[in-house]
């Protein structure tokens, strides 16, 4: 009986075409937002995921502002403003027994200028020769990077990533870049080295650290004014206890901030959390929304098949009139109903996937299209075709044999 419903079902399909493309593409653009954004999602945790885990499994970032709520939520506008952090709490935090190395960086105001060229969108940092080994995770493609002779010397250096090369020197290879001068606030500085970050977004700092251009913390200390210090690494003796050392730096922080809690402590994992929690309750969120068009190609689907009931009424009084039960025609009818969904679902699957690499290859976003996604999609795509097709489906059921075969 499902095999015969089935081939009904898509004999019906075919013979109205454009009816039946129309009837699925609510569904299609709804199996599409909802694929697309949890790939989306995905995409984007699986990239900061492979950013923190790149740097280690040892580190400890201490920020400015109290990130974390009472409440245990997130609040990452608690980190914009004046920083509290100091010089002074990096020497003393230097000085607990489990830290093998530290480093600090700074965000810096301004815009790096060559002749004409500017390029506004620069993400300016001042850091330590050790913020290279403790945090980045940018190739070196040209020249080098900084020494503690540069931070010594206060050195009028800088080392710049891909986007304020292509911008500032867009014809020069990264090798001919080196030696050049990049006019930044009152000062020039001459480039001693060319990076090239992973295509992501800026996971502790905003922007995507491929619009980088670094300068010593000692020379911009001296070069620009309020220089502040916006995060404080610090690397943790593999052999220690990460979670104990954790509550140290922070008793050691309200120590020294006169027990006001005017900053965070984040472990990779902390950080990982959040980005999951928040990546998290947002997807869930937009495809509550993005569920909505699916419920518009469900009402559709209901329409096409109240259509179809009465199109056939004559056939469900010839089926009746030869023996079929009222079963047989509430199962060709929901079937149909499904068939479209689904078919509509599997269109929707195939558009988010193509999509997905082209997306990849010309933004370098990643769109994770993974079983779970499709599973949800097939989910949805059948969940969508029972409830809008029960109701045409009974209607067809119950029509009276003798009323149907008389309908003209």
């Amino acid at each position: 009986m499902i095999v015969h419903a089935l081939h009904t079902a898509l004999s019906s399909l075919l013979s109205k075409k454009l009816r039946s493309f129309l009837t699925m593409l609510g569904i299609i653009i709804g199996v599409f937002q909802i694929i697309a954004l949890i790939g989306l999602g995905q995409g984007v945790k699986q990239d900061i995921s492979n950013q923190v885990t790149e740097l280690g499994t040892n580190l400890i970032f201490v920020i400015p502002g109290r990130v974390q709520t009472e409440e245990g939520g997130y609040n990452p506008a608690a980190s914009i403003g004046t920083s509290t952090l100091t010089e002074s709490d990096l020497q003393a935090l230097r000085q607990l027994p489990a830290i093998q190395d530290s480093s600090i960086f700074s965000l810096l105001a301004g815009v790096p200028v060559v002749g004409e060229r500017s390029y506004p969108a620069s993400f300016n940092l001042a850091v330590q020769p050790s913020y290279f080994e403790l945090f980045s995770t940018a190739e070196l493609k040209a020249g080098r990077l900084f020494t503690p002779e540069d931070e010594a010397e206060q050195r009028r250096v800088v080392i710049i990533d891909r986007g304020p090369r292509e911008k500032l020197f867009p014809i020069l290879a990264p090798a001919d870049v080196i030696g050049k001068m990049v006019r930044f606030g009152k000062e020039s500085y001459e480039v001693v080295g060319v990076v090239e970050s992973p295509q992501s977004s800026g996971l502790l700092a905003g922007p995507s650290f491929t619009s980088s251009l670094l300068i010593p913390y000692s020379t911009a200390k001296r070069d620009i004014p309020n220089t502040q210090v916006f995060r404080i690494i610090l690397q943790v003796d593999e052999a220690a206890d990460i979670k104990e050392v954790t509550k140290e730096v922070k008793a050691k922080m309200l120590e020294l901030h006169a027990d006001t809690e005017d900053f965070t402590v984040f472990t990779q994992d902390d950080i990982l959390k959040v980005v999951n929690n928040v990546l998290g309750t947002v997807t869930k969120a937009i495809v509550g929304l993005a569920s909505i068009s699916l419920v518009v190609g469900g009402i559709g689907i209901m329409n096409i098949m109240l259509v179809a009931v009465t199109e056939r009424t004559r056939e469900i009084g010839i089926r009746k009139a030869l023996g079929a039960s009222n079963v047989n025609i509430l199962t060709q009818f929901l079937i149909e109903s499904i068939v479209i969904s689904l078919l509509g679902g599997a269109l929707g699957v195939g558009i988010a996937t193509a999509l997905s690499v082209i997306v990849h290859a010309k933004a370098g976003l990643s769109i994770v299209i993974g079983v779970g996604s499709i599973l949800t999609a097939v989910a949805f795509s059948v969940g969508v075709g029972v409830i809008f097709g029960l109701a045409p489906a009974i209607r067809a059921a119950r029509k009276d044999p003798i009323e149907a075969l008389r309908y003209e």
